[in-house]
């Protein structure tokens, strides 16, 4: 099965309808959640491609998926998906919103990665500066880890600006090892 132009498809067509409806930040949200659940729990995925489960659990637990905060929109969007026979392509067309959302909404997801947790201030003036060279608003996801022992790791999109002192560690090595 073609997940790619399934997702594509219907991703669009919930952008078009949450776009209608003015809740696409909300359905943003919803598609967000329920990405980082299939992610979370492999299992999720699993109970969705089993024909033993019934369509209303596979509909409820997908809803649950969402997070608690779930849109109208989205929740008759499952009812659609389900009813279409597509619900083992939900993941996708959870991702594919995703991108289509942040292609309309110029966003770019960029992680931050640091040693210890940085303040906000500081994290704040990160996301600004990102913004100024990307020429994008940042949706910026920060992560902790120890490993780096200290400065950061920015990833936004494919590019990686690593100053961790781990990474200067690594380099050093690889030099001193020529």
């Amino acid at each position: 099965m073609n997940h790619g132009k399934i997702s594509i498809r219907y991703a669009k067509a919930l952008l078009g309808s949450a776009t209608d409806k003015k809740v696409e930040d909300k359905v943003y949200n919803n598609m967000c959640t329920l990405q980082q659940s299939f992610s979370q729990f492999d299992a999720l995925q699993q109970v969705l491609d089993n024909p033993s489960v019934a369509t209303t659990e596979k509909a409820n637990l997908l809803k649950l998926a969402c997070g608690k905060d779930i849109n109208d929109t989205t929740a008759l969007f499952i009812d659609f998906v389900i009813k279409q026979g597509r619900i083992s392509s939900m993941h996708w067309i959870a991702l594919m919103y995703q991108e289509l959302y942040r292609k309309k909404q110029n966003t770019v997801v960029t992680t931050l990665t640091s040693a210890v947790e940085l303040p906000e201030a500081l994290t704040q003036k990160i996301a600004k500066w990102i913004e100024q060279y990307q020429g994008s608003k940042v949706e910026l996801r920060t992560e902790i880890n120890p490993d780096i022992i200290g400065g950061y790791i920015i990833d936004i999109e494919n590019n990686r600006l690593d100053a961790s002192i781990s990474g200067q560690l690594s380099k050093l090595n690889k030099y001193a090892g020529h």
